[in-house]
């Protein structure tokens, strides 16, 4: 199990990444044991577990207690290296000159962004950079377009996962896709205007008028419509000033008005 340490205001994100990141977790509690502990470095707590990550993109009282040096924190972008990848931070980063590992550096100065240590049996790892804030960053901003091939978040994901099983520690992981295929396709629509009457008379309803009495009379001349169709259309299109009057119905609103009965016992994802 792994536990989080993460401030009121961060843990909206926390529970957004884990539902990407989907193993079990929870919000660290006193008492308990866990097999991972991942903080931002500024909280004082039991460190019991077999592995503690520590993420903070500044100097922080971990680094003091154990005498690390680190470099200022910087806020301009950088991208890590990583396996062969490209992980782009768009918050501060600190390094670690005197003590570190290649296992995650900078790509400019090449410097470590991560160390390890081991302590008995617990393994303490100290990682250069904010993982909720960029994950925040991610989420709620996305990333410039330079950047826009690169799935950063999925690569944050994939150094935390080899974090912890390279350490020998055993992970639940719930695939994206079912047992033994490659993807996984979801079948979707998009209900793009579900009131004509909240369009007025912009070029959405003169679209919707010129399919309806237009496009309509083409296609049954066309052998594409059969004439009760085009009935239906025109009734509405010579309905809708009582629409917009409210002395009609809306018929742009039959699908909310029937959605579970158009849903057929599928339940929709957002």
């Amino acid at each position: 199990m792994i536990g989080v340490i993460a401030g009121f205001s961060d843990q909206d994100i926390v529970r957004e990444f884990f539902e990407l990141f989907k193993t079990p977790w929870e919000f660290w509690r006193a008492g308990e044991r866990y097999d991972v502990v991942i903080f931002t470095g500024d909280t004082s707590f039991d460190q019991n577990a077999k592995l503690v990550l520590c993420y903070a993109g500044t100097r922080v009282p971990f680094d003091d207690l154990r005498q690390v040096a680190t470099t200022s924190g910087t806020t301009q972008s950088r991208s890590l290296k990583y396996q062969g990848n490209r992980i782009p931070i768009y918050g501060k980063t600190v390094t670690f000159p005197d003590k570190g590992n290649d296992v995650l550096v900078d790509e400019e100065s090449n410097e470590c962004v991560t160390y390890i240590e081991r302590s008995g049996g617990q393994v303490l790892a100290r990682i250069g950079y904010d993982l909720i804030g960029e994950v925040h960053t991610l989420l709620n901003n996305g990333q410039p377009t330079a950047n826009a091939s690169i799935p950063t978040l999925e690569l944050h994901i994939a150094f935390l996962r080899d974090l912890i099983t390279g350490h020998g520690l055993p992970l639940i992981e719930i695939p994206p896709v079912p047992h033994g295929y490659r993807f996984i396709a979801c079948l979707s629509h998009d209900v793009d205007h579900a009131s004509i009457r909240s369009h007025k008379w912009d070029h959405t309803t003169a679209g919707f008028l010129y399919r309806a009495l237009v496009g309509s009379l083409l296609s049954v001349i066309r052998g594409q419509m059969a004439v009760s169709g085009l009935v239906k259309n025109w009734l509405a299109a010579f309905k809708l000033p009582l629409v917009h009057l409210g002395f009609a119905k809306d018929f742009w609103r039959d699908f909310a008005d029937r959605y579970i009965e158009i849903e057929n016992g599928f339940h929709s994802t957002f």
